[in-house]
């Protein structure tokens, strides 16, 4: 297993799904109805939709938030309720690269009243017989839990894209990285819940998963969506340039849906997560395909680009073989 980043974010996304699924949550019901305290500062309209298609306008981090505060679920939903939109919620896109598992984690706990590593554990990982799959890694698993290396080699667009970030105040700075660094290669950090980043899985877990939503949210006999479900949370619905990544992006309700160039493929019917490093979960539907990548060697990227589009180019087209 290896925390895989951004790619945690379909694990969280599924979360909140099941919750729609069951009635007790509706994409158009504001975040406020839940957490009332999140109202606070302008964001009394925001709604769940807008949170899991990344248009909720409140991406950035506090510049008084630190590496400690992150692992400290209170203190972050705390800074949730303070932060204040950036641009109209719906009117643009921008990355909420932390900020959505807080989100998410904060509605499913409110809502269901477990916290979102327990509601992973119950809901998904035990029915799907996901051993090797976290948001907040018990103790006993930290042997079996790689650790991260950077080895870093960015595309131009990403070379691009990070050089605007370092160094700076940019929405981008502020969105994708707390002032100092957050370690997450200590047991503190693999133990805590970051829905948005720290999640601990198996390249076979993650694929498993893909493969319970490729074919419509069952697996082996074992349902944890309806496919009306997975059909509504999968089907794309904005892309266009996002204000944090820079480079166009389709959203799906959590998810990101395949275009040219992209590890999901040219389908936009594929959807998945990538993360920062290079790992990626994602599910093709059209061709009954499912593809799980976990490393610990990063690379500069967090779309997938790189050798996670080549292994998934070549599994697609083993997929699609004819003969």
């Amino acid at each position: 297993m290896a925390v895989s980043y951004s790619t945690t974010k379909g694990l969280t996304a599924t979360c909140m799904h099941i919750l729609a699924d069951r009635g007790l949550i509706s994409y158009d019901d504001r975040v406020a109805k839940f957490w009332p305290g999140f109202a606070a500062n302008g964001k009394q309209d925001i709604t769940i939709y807008h949170v899991l298609t990344h248009q909720a306008g409140i991406p950035q981090i506090p510049d008084d938030v630190t590496p400690g505060d992150i692992l400290d679920w209170n203190r972050m939903a705390r800074v949730m309720e303070s932060l204040e939109p950036l641009w109209e919620p719906g009117a643009e896109s921008g990355y909420h690269a932390w900020n959505f598992g807080w989100l998410c984690g904060e509605i499913i706990r409110r809502v269901d009243g477990r916290p979102i590593r327990d509601f992973l554990q119950d809901e998904v990982c035990r029915p799907l017989g996901l051993t090797q799959m976290h948001i907040g890694a018990p103790a006993a698993a930290e042997p079996k839990i790689a650790t991260l290396v950077a080895k870093f080699d960015a595309t131009p667009p990403m070379r691009r894209m990070w050089e605007s970030f370092a160094g700076s105040d940019s929405l981008t700075a502020r969105a994708l990285s707390p002032r100092g660094e957050v370690d997450l290669n200590t047991p503190g950090a693999h133990q805590a819940q970051v829905p948005a980043v720290n999640g601990v899985m198996s390249a076979r877990d993650l694929a498993r998963l893909y493969a319970c939503l490729a074919n419509y949210g069952e697996l082996d006999g074992v349902r944890i969506l309806s496919e009306a479900t997975v059909r509504k949370m999968s089907a794309r619905q904005t892309y266009r340039a996002d204000k944090v990544i820079v480079l166009p992006v389709g959203w799906a309700l959590g998810f990101m849906t395949g275009a040219p160039g992209w590890p999901q493929g040219p389908r936009e019917t594929a959807f998945g997560h990538a993360g920062f490093g290079g790992s990626i979960g994602f599910a093709d539907p059209e061709i009954g395909m499912s593809f799980g990548l976990v490393l610990n060697a990063l690379n500069l990227g967090l779309t997938g680009a790189g050798r996670a589009g080549s292994l998934a180019e070549a599994a697609r087209a083993c997929v699609e073989r004819k003969d």
